[in-house]
């Protein structure tokens, strides 16, 4: 059930209601999501177009943010509104807007208290990485790494990150940041010369799934063993991690709310 939130302003009273979208986008000729000046940006297109319908500025509210060149296929946002649409035109309303590189697949009314960010639960990220040759049309979606990797060896090096952790020593982060997080899952799959990596946790930072690929992709390629970054975990940030695997491979797959 949604709720009016009721602003009153001398003798003006202002009706805002909350919306829910699921956006799709494919992150190649983005300088990232967040709004940046003079830069193509995922919220500012958004804006852009809300700005259309709403005949006023609007600022929406992310699940979190994705880097330059990252996609998103189930990335979601909320913000509010004095637009009295009908809850099944918004999604055709704003994707009239968008350009062909961004796509609203649902949008809905929700409760006031419903927040893109601090409701969710769960945040589902996948990397894809070609060991085979290299292809130019996947350049932009698939890590083309075009080298055997060994698989046991990976998964076995992933189940040191399961669970509570300070991944101070895996992300980019200040001195005020958080960095205690809980990985759910971290699984690996070959199909056909296409691993996918599947991670689920309670919250990432920022470059934290790059930096636990490109870890794990150095002990598959046997350039390092899992036990030294077990020892670059458990320094807590002393240690820090080099290997960041290449944006281009990134997909926040699905963002996940207690109703879900």
């Amino acid at each position: 059930m949604c709720h009016c939130n009721m602003y009153s302003y001398g003798y003006n009273e202002f009706c805002f209601m909350r919306v829910k979208c699921i956006v799709s986008y494919d992150g190649t000729r983005f300088h990232g999501f967040q709004v940046q000046n003079n830069e193509r940006t995922i919220q500012g297109e958004i804006q852009k177009a809300i700005k259309k319908i709403n005949e006023e500025e609007t600022v929406i509210h992310a699940s979190g943010r994705t880097d330059a060149k990252v996609h998103a296929v189930h990335q979601v946002f909320h913000f509010d509104t004095q637009k009295r649409l009908p809850e099944t035109q918004w999604k055709r309303a704003i994707n009239h807007f968008l350009p062909n590189d961004i796509y609203i697949l649902d949008a809905q009314y929700v409760d006031e208290n419903f927040h893109s960010r601090y409701s969710a639960v769960k945040k589902e990220y996948r990397y894809l990485l070609n060991t085979k040759e290299y292809d130019p049309f996947q350049t932009n979606y698939i890590y083309q790494y075009g080298r055997s990797l060994d698989i046991e060896l990976m998964r076995e090096a992933a189940k040191i990150f399961i669970g509570e952790h300070n991944f101070a020593s895996f992300c980019c982060y200040d001195q005020y940041g958080n960095t205690i997080r809980s990985l759910y899952h971290f699984d690996i799959e070959d199909k056909d010369g296409i691993i996918t990596f599947r991670l689920i946790g309670n919250g990432f930072r920022r470059y934290m799934v790059r930096h636990l690929v490109g870890g794990i992709i150095q002990v598959g390629a046997k350039r390092i063993q899992k036990e030294q970054l077990l020892e670059m975990l458990e320094s807590c940030g002393q240690k820090k991690c080099l290997f960041k695997a290449k944006p281009q491979g990134l997909y926040l797959q699905e963002v996940y709310y207690e109703e879900d």
